[in-house]
């Protein structure tokens, strides 16, 4: 494996743990612009902050069950590397009273340089909770990451074929624009004492901690 795909696998192991696009589909025929900023919290000059990884979305309504998306991660692209994201939102159950309602994001998630790509499929299974007559929404879920390779690197055996995220957030509504928080568990089955990065995660040597900020200008 050369180093050049190996930094790759690097970026999208990191990068995998971008928060859910859309966990509500838009309206039918309604469009959606997002930005979020974010990422693992890691140790920097004495301080405990997250990665700065920020990302741009587009998303448009299908239908009022589905909504197409694609991102493109800003900071990955300064560095050389195209990291895009194209899925749907799929709503699957409405709410009903307390019992939530339920969405699914199947995801490409494609990683390119010149002279390597890599490719993870990827699942998202949302649960939300609308209240203050539809104004805010709750919601929990886990993003799921597949890795198709057999081989990590230094040609070694892959040990891990899936990279789960439970992640818990809060979205505030208004007529325009959206705006959300969200905390993830990023990978909490992979040790990551073997990483060059310091993570500030209650998981021990495992797995690692985000945070991310977004807001949603819809027309």
């Amino acid at each position: 494996m050369n180093r050049t795909l190996l930094l790759i696998i690097v970026i999208a192991t990191i990068v995998s743990c971008a928060p859910t696009r859309f966990v509500k589909p838009l309206a039918k025929k309604q469009q959606a612009v997002n930005l979020s900023v974010g990422g693992a919290l890691i140790s920097y000059s004495k301080l405990t902050i997250p990665m700065p990884f920020v990302t741009a979305t587009y998303g448009y309504g299908i239908d009022s069950t589905l909504t197409g998306f694609g991102s493109l991660n800003l900071t990955s692209l300064a560095y050389g590397n195209a990291q895009i994201e194209l899925g749907v939102t799929k709503q699957i159950v409405q709410q009903k009273g307390r019992w939530p309602g339920i969405s699914i994001n199947p995801v490409a998630n494609i990683i390119y340089r010149k002279d390597a790509s890599k490719l993870y499929p990827e699942i998202d299974i949302n649960a939300f909770w609308d209240y203050n007559n539809k104004r805010n929404f709750f919601y929990v879920g886990v993003a799921n990451w597949f890795e198709l390779s057999g081989k990590r690197a230094y040609d070694q055996k892959q040990e891990h074929r899936w990279l789960f995220n439970p992640m818990i957030g809060q979205t505030f509504v208004q007529k325009k624009w959206n705006y959300n928080i969200e905390l993830k568990a990023i990978a909490p089955n992979i040790a990551n004492n073997t990483s060059t990065v310091d993570y500030k995660t209650p998981f021990g040597s495992h797995g690692a901690f985000g945070i991310y900020l977004g807001c949603t200008r819809k027309f």
